[in-house]
């Protein structure tokens, strides 16, 4: 499946990548309430130290994944950014914080901020042992579904903080949609979701890992796949 927020070519992902991560480490502000306090008593002081904690924590988590990844890939800025981003998009995850959609039966759509409509498919491949694989992508000016690259070409409306909204759109159909029709239909007890690249993988696990209940399916996070129990 291709990652929400993939790009055109390697500078324009170098240029809208690079402030990715501050932008969206500046949301953790708005992801922890006020009345959650540290130690001190001023709510004030103590939210900026909870804010600066959960920035520290997220930033070594970063740093640690990163050096794991490079040791079996050879290095590049583009799946630097790209894992980074990744990183940072799936451990802020809110299905509460999406955009509209509609749909059924394993298709769904929904708008961005710029007006672009987007899908969420479950296609079903109908092999010798079937399966479902589940893929996102948007139409193009043809009305015509496109996957790679999987956000359409930069405009000068487009924001990187639309990126974690497409993100969490994503977690609610998958957790409110996608899965309770897998789990209902007969033609298949497996689903496979297939990143494009090694770097974009990060964000279809911590999906898996976290909406996934654990006492209606079996996971496998290594290959990606879910399996009704």
């Amino acid at each position: 499946m291709a990652y929400p927020a993939g790009l055109i070519t390697q500078r324009s992902q170098v240029r809208i990548l690079l402030p990715l991560q501050n932008v969206l480490l500046s949301q953790l502000v708005e992801k922890f309430p006020h009345k959650e306090k540290v130690a001190g008593s001023n709510p004030v002081e103590d939210t900026k130290i909870l804010f600066n904690m959960k920035v520290e924590d997220l930033q070594e988590l970063i740093k640690s994944e990163l050096k794991e990844f490079f040791k079996t890939n050879e290095y590049s800025l583009k799946d630097e950014l790209i894992l980074e981003n990744e990183i940072i998009l799936s451990e802020l995850l809110d299905p509460e914080d999406s955009y509209e959609y509609e749909g059924s039966k394993g298709l769904y759509y929904y708008k961005d901020a710029n007006d672009v409509t987007f899908f969420v498919r479950l296609t079903f491949q109908p092999l010798s042992e079937p399966y479902f694989e589940l893929k996102t992508g948007w139409l193009n000016k043809q009305g015509k579904p496109q996957y790679e690259p999987s956000t359409p070409p930069l405009s000068p409306d487009s924001s990187v903080i639309d990126l974690d909204k497409r993100s969490n759109t994503l977690a609610k159909i998958y957790r409110d949609e996608i899965l309770p029709f897998f789990k209902q239909q007969p033609l298949s007890d497996k689903m496979v979701i297939k990143p494009i690249s090694a770097s974009r993988s990060r964000f279809s696990r911590m999906l898996i890992s976290k909406f996934t209940p654990k006492a209606e399916f079996n996971i496998d996070l290594e290959k990606l796949i879910v399996y009704k129990k």
